[in-house]
């Protein structure tokens, strides 16, 4: 079938071993003639051991259509001799539906690196040429109300291979997903590609997918190595798990930081699948896991009849797996509590996700506590689930479907019955991140609304003109209170991932829920634009000033300093009149003189504009030097900034998912350049042209007392090193700041304990992710742009820091009762109670900057990303 989009035109061109006319095929037979010697016998040499033919993978008393190429015809080789590259892949799935008139290929996203994300649509011949009608038939099912025959509507899957990159045997088994779906015959395959619409996404992160088949096909020997301590099997730092910016994309999904997970769940809300499998690897000691997960971390908001569904379909796993004779195991370990995960995030939005974890091999052959395994095992594996998936979910069919529609039904009715009537919210000091978070929503498909009239709700206002409201009344229910809820009551205290995620608290956003009386206050449905910039005032003015509490505004600053603008900052507040009317900036607004600039005053006003417009700050024209009130312009209360000259410490020992969440917030949310230094190379490289160090999260074991008396001695000089989480143990160890820290909770030994219950009580001190409350002051250079004196953070791990009682020193600490949502224990608790979040301390002419926590939590707690980049435009204003 004709393929709708054109990515492929500028892939490398691969040659199809079913096209071309017969001059073409006497010149291929030529050449290989002529080429055998070089590369024919050497690699018949390579795979002449232990062969993998598809009849290793594929189920038997199956024909298959000769005019589709196999994956071994197609690459040239068998599944699991070598890793498969991220084009090679999509080669394939193109030629597949350039063949097969069962599929069409469509992209729905591109990677950072610009790698194609597709979906290979299969189904009957005649259902192509309906395939509109047929998905919104589909999706009108779902809708309450709906008089649509189950008959008439197409059971939806989507297999999804390798969010992880990495974990090769998941994409590397897609191809043969592909090769059956789009080659089999039978009554079977007829049947399945009659009643259903198959999305195969056969690389969820191909941009990590890529780096890690590099390495894997790099290291790869002639003659087979099984050997553990093989180099193949330790890729170096930071890995192919995450994306380009080290992200972990199977923690996005209700975040929806990168282009991959937005597109993919833009994908998932137009098709509304009833199954998604999610195909991951675990460790090579491991054998193959398949859920449900642990029945005791089930997450409340989702419906029992989907763990009902996953258990039923799960029979059908077993029974695949027990013919083959692959060992597997269920219920255990893993769970689908936090819905930001590729098989949880369905269960949410009335479908079933499944999760499937292999061991991970990563190389052709591997020594394992259980013998030696093949790559191309792992691959069988991979694909024997994929095929118990499409038997159950047709036998299934009316169940699936019919808890789609009840699914919606339900939601609505558990609306009906909902105290709570939705959600107000707003910021009218932070409109950018007003508008990130109504962004985020909708592409959640939650519906945002104004509202009619200012509202006080527990004190807090919320102006008509700057907030909005979230009704409850929608079929979004279950996720919508997901993300406006806080958690404090658990079933079981161990979780795989975070215990809480209410978004509001992510963007610093004020919020409240909505009594029924309030109800009618909701209005019609808004459509909120990014703010746009303007500027009040003109060329005459002699100077320009703008606050800092926009999130765009390190962006506004940077974009100004990098067009040769002068900047100061304001370290007191002050008023002006702009067109007749008092204007109060805080500490931290920018001030931004017409005169003694190193550009022109014209086109000064020029790059203001641009600024403006760019970032969607507002900028306002001064007058005259004499303020309203507070300090004047010439005062020395305005410093004088310099353009941040940031260098980054990565590689190994370093926490690439920290690194990498600074890296995206400096470049994707600032566009502020990072240089990258490799942790290795540090004694070799000039530090004299930068004015920031940022030493992300990590141990720094290689360093020792030459790599501290080097940076000792930048600092000295006046340079800013900013320190994050466990780094700045390293620099309490190094005599930089003195800094102690508090002993994690010991193990309760005044009962007796049970062995069976050891891992049990070993997470019961586990802060696996959870929200607290701090202080902070508004006043202190680290904290400008905030407006009140509370700022939740996001915490994981135990690390807890001793206040130090230095004045000034800790402009950010917990609360006295800090605690907000998520699990922690009562211990842990305590320990966290009035402890510094944020630590500053001069030295020499420098600044140390200490962040107990992580201000950039996977990108999106963007409420405290500000705090974490005034380190890097105000630490040298910090006195």
């Amino acid at each position: 079938m004709k393929c709708p989009h054109k990515f492929w035109d500028k892939l490398p061109a691969y040659p199809s071993k079913h096209a071309g006319n017969a001059f073409e095929k006497q010149t291929i037979s030529i050449m290989k003639n002529l080429l055998a010697i070089y590369f024919l016998i050497p690699f018949l040499f390579m795979v002449s051991y232990a062969r993998s033919e598809m009849s290793y993978f594929l189920p038997d008393n199956v024909t298959y259509n000769k005019k589709i190429p196999t994956p071994e015809e197609f690459f040239g080789y068998e599944p699991g001799q070598l890793h498969l590259t991220h084009d090679q892949v999509l080669n394939y799935m193109v030629e597949i539906a350039g063949l097969s008139e069962r599929a069409i290929i469509e992209e729905y996203a591109r990677s950072y690196e610009n790698r194609p994300l597709v979906h290979l649509i299969f189904s009957s011949e005649e259902n192509h040429k309906n395939l509109e009608k047929l998905k919104q038939a589909h999706i009108s099912f779902s809708e309450p109300g709906s008089n649509i025959s189950i008959k008439d509507v197409p059971l939806v899957i989507t297999l999804g291979y390798g969010v992880h990159g990495n974990e090769s045997s998941a994409t590397n088994s897609s191809v043969i997903t592909a090769y059956y779906l789009a080659a089999a015959q039978g009554d079977k395959i007829d049947s399945l590609l009659a009643n259903t619409i198959i999305l195969v996404d056969p690389c969820l992160n191909p941009d990590g997918f890529t780096r890690h088949s590099t390495w894997a096909n790099m290291h790869q020997s002639q003659t087979v190595v099984p050997g553990s301590e093989s180099r193949q099997f330790a890729e170096v730092w930071p890995g192919g798990r995450g994306n380009h910016y080290w992200f972990d994309l199977n923690r996005d999904y209700i975040l929806l930081v990168n282009p991959e997970t937005k597109g993919r769940v833009a994908k998932l809300h137009e098709w509304k699948p009833n199954i998604v499998t999610d195909h991951h690897e675990m460790a090579s000691s491991s054998t193959f896991f398949f859920q449900p997960g642990v029945p005791s971390r089930n997450n409340p908001w989702t419906p029992e009849n989907n763990y009902i569904l996953t258990k039923k379909i799960a029979a059908y796993h077993a029974n695949y797996l027990d013919k083959i004779g692959t060992y597997y195991f269920s219920e255990e370990r893993f769970d689908d509590f936090y819905f930001g995960k590729g098989s949880s995030y369905p269960d949410i939005n009335s479908g079933v996700g499944i999760l499937f974890e292999q061991a991970g091999f990563r190389g052709r052959e591997r020594e394992t506590p259980e013998g030696i395994k093949t790559f191309a095992y792992a691959i069988k594996n991979q694909f024997t689930v994929t095929l118990s998936t499409l038997d159950a979910a047709m036998n299934f069919r009316e169940d699936l479907l019919q808890h789609q529609q009840a699914f919606y039904i339900e939601a609505l009715a558990l609306a009906e019955n909902d105290p709570v009537k939705g959600y107000v919210f707003g910021d009218p000091n932070n409109k950018a991140l007003v508008f990130k978070f109504i962004n985020l929503l909708k592409q959640h498909q939650i519906q945002v609304s104004e509202i009619k009239e200012d509202i006080t709700i527990n004190g807090k206002t919320f102006h008509e003109k700057t907030s909005f409201a979230v009704s409850l009344n929608q079929n979004q229910y279950r996720l919508i209170k997901s993300f406006f809820e806080e958690s404090s009551s658990f079933k079981d205290t161990t979780f795989y991932d975070v215990s809480t995620w209410t978004l509001p608290y992510a963007f610093n956003m004020p919020f409240e829920k909505l009594p029924s009386k309030e109800s009618g206050n909701i209005g019609g449905f808004s459509d909120v634009g990014s703010p746009s910039g303007n500027i009040f005032g003109s060329e005459n003015d002699i100077g320009f000033a703008f606050s800092w509490n926009s999130h765009f505004a390190p962006k506004a600053l940077y974009q100004l300093q990098q067009k040769g603008v002068d900047a100061r900052v304001a370290t007191s507040p002050f008023t002006i009149v702009v067109d007749g009317t008092s204007k109060v900036f805080k500490s931290g607004s920018i001030l931004i003189t017409s005169n003694n600039q190193p550009v022109p005053k014209k086109r000064l006003s020029q790059i203001i504009s641009e600024v403006a417009n760019n970032t969607g700050i507002h900028f306002y024209g001064l007058k005259t030097g004499l303020t309203e009130t507070g300090i004047d312009m010439g005062s020395g209360g305005f410093s004088k900034l310099k353009k941040p000259k940031v260098l980054m410490l990565v590689g190994n020992s370093v926490n690439s998912r920290d690194a990498g969440e600074i890296w995206h917030l400096f470049d994707q949310e600032y566009h502020i350049p990072v240089t990258m230094l490799d942790i290795h190379s540090f004694n070799r490289a000039s530090l004299e042209k930068y004015n920031t160090i940022i030493l992300p999260d990590g141990l720094y074991e290689i360093f020792g007392e030459k790599e501290a008396k080097k940076i000792k001695a930048w600092v000295k000089a006046g340079g800013t090193l900013v320190a994050c989480k466990n780094a700045a143990k390293w620099v309490a160890s190094n005599q930089l700041a003195n800094v102690n820290f508090k002993n994690p909770v010991a193990v309760d030994s005044t009962f007796n304990q049970r062995y069976a219950d050891k891992r049990k009580n070993y997470s019961l001190n586990v802060i696996s992710g959870s929200i607290f409350q701090t202080e902070i002051d508004v006043t202190h250079p680290l904290c400008y742009g905030y407006v009140t004196n509370e700022l939740p953070i996001f915490k994981s791990g135990s690390l807890v820091a001793v206040s130090t009682k230095i004045p000034y020193a800790e402009p950010v600490k917990f609360t006295q009762t800090p605690y907000i949502s998520g699990y922690v224990s009562e211990a842990n608790l305590n320990r966290i109670a009035n402890s510094p979040v944020v630590f500053t301390a001069s030295y020499g002419r420098g600044r140390i900057i200490n962040y107990y926590e992580n201000m950039n939590f996977r990108g999106i707690w963007l409420g405290t990303s500000k705090l974490f980049s005034n380190a890097v435009f105000f630490g040298p204003v910090i006195r």
